[in-house]
């Protein structure tokens, strides 16, 4: 009982995951994502199978769980309260008959009146008790087929009974089309993410080959010559910059410039748009290399 109600509470817990899909934000996703929609009818034919889960757990209980508790708390606890009732009555006209045979050999004792008395009213106890408690057992004997019988067969009646309900629910013809469309559409997509998958391995392959002398601060003499294309109207990357000097040293800061409409821009970590270095279409201005700091590489802007 408790794995299937754990089964139905799980197949409810997975219905309300798929609905709640629909509240997650994904920047690359639209708001009218069919995704969206289809996890949603999935959830729809989740809640279905999760009825059936329900009921079923429902008829477990009322006919495999109701007669053995039925048996377990009633008749055997019936058959040990009479067994212990059996024991006290035993042990009464046990007591008796033993005082009784103790009794003296005289006439019309009142002693032995009353010990008379006493073992007849306890031996007619036990012979009662007795007759109950045996024919209580006997039962118990028909009952322990029944018990062993009648949750077996509720159960069996149960799982007929849900598996019918559940060829309503998965044979429909309409939850038929709806997993062939959408097993068809995942089959597109694996199909589609095996040739984009394609494409990239061969655009990371061609940006590695083209990049091998962007991995170096200074490419070695070995390395092919690679002309600078001076046909680019834009540029950007990352520069270091001179900045103030600090008592006797000077700092440079790593930043980001860039070309935009012939301008010069910069543009650090903290900032979320560039700033204006220089107007690089201003007459006079000039780059040109400089010493600065025993620094290699350096140049500066003049205007």
């Amino acid at each position: 009982m408790t794995a299937q109600n754990e089964l139905c509470a799980a197949t409810q817990s997975l219905a309300q995951h798929l609905r709640s899909y629909e509240v997650q934000k994904f920047p690359l996703e639209s708001e009218d994502s069919v995704l969206t929609s289809t996890l949603k009818q999935f959830s729809t034919y989740l809640d279905d199978i999760s009825s059936v889960q329900q009921v079923l757990a429902q008829q477990f209980s009322e006919t495999m769980m109701y007669p053995l508790n039925k048996f377990l708390q009633a008749d055997i606890e019936e058959i040990s309260t009479m067994n212990q009732m059996f024991q006290s009555a035993t042990n009464d006209h046990e007591q008796s008959l033993a005082k009784y045979m103790k009794q003296p050999m005289k006439k019309d004792d009142k002693s032995r009146v009353e010990v008379n008395e006493e073992l007849q009213g306890n031996r007619k106890k036990f012979h009662q008790t007795t007759l109950h408690y045996y024919s209580a057992l006997n039962a118990l004997q028909y009952k322990r087929k029944c018990f062993l019988l009648e949750p077996v067969m509720g159960y069996l009646h149960a799982q007929r009974a849900c598996f019918q309900m559940g060829q309503d629910i998965v044979l429909r013809s309409d939850l038929e089309d709806f997993l062939g469309d959408i097993g068809s559409s995942v089959q597109s997509v694996h199909s589609d993410l095996a040739k984009e998958t394609q494409r990239t391995v061969e655009l990371i392959d061609s940006i590695e080959k083209q990049s091998q002398h962007m991995y170096h601060a200074e490419p070695p003499v070995d390395m092919p010559f690679i002309p600078p294309n001076t046909n680019l109207t834009q540029k950007a990357g990352y520069l270091f910059c001179r900045g103030k000097q600090v008592l006797l040293s000077t700092k440079w800061d790593r930043m980001y410039f860039f070309t935009q409409g012939g301008n010069l821009m910069s543009q650090t970590k903290e900032e979320f748009a560039g700033s204006l270095v220089m107007d690089l279409n201003e007459e006079g201005v000039v780059v040109e290399s400089c010493v600065a700091d025993d620094r290699r590489h350096t140049f500066q802007l003049i205007s």
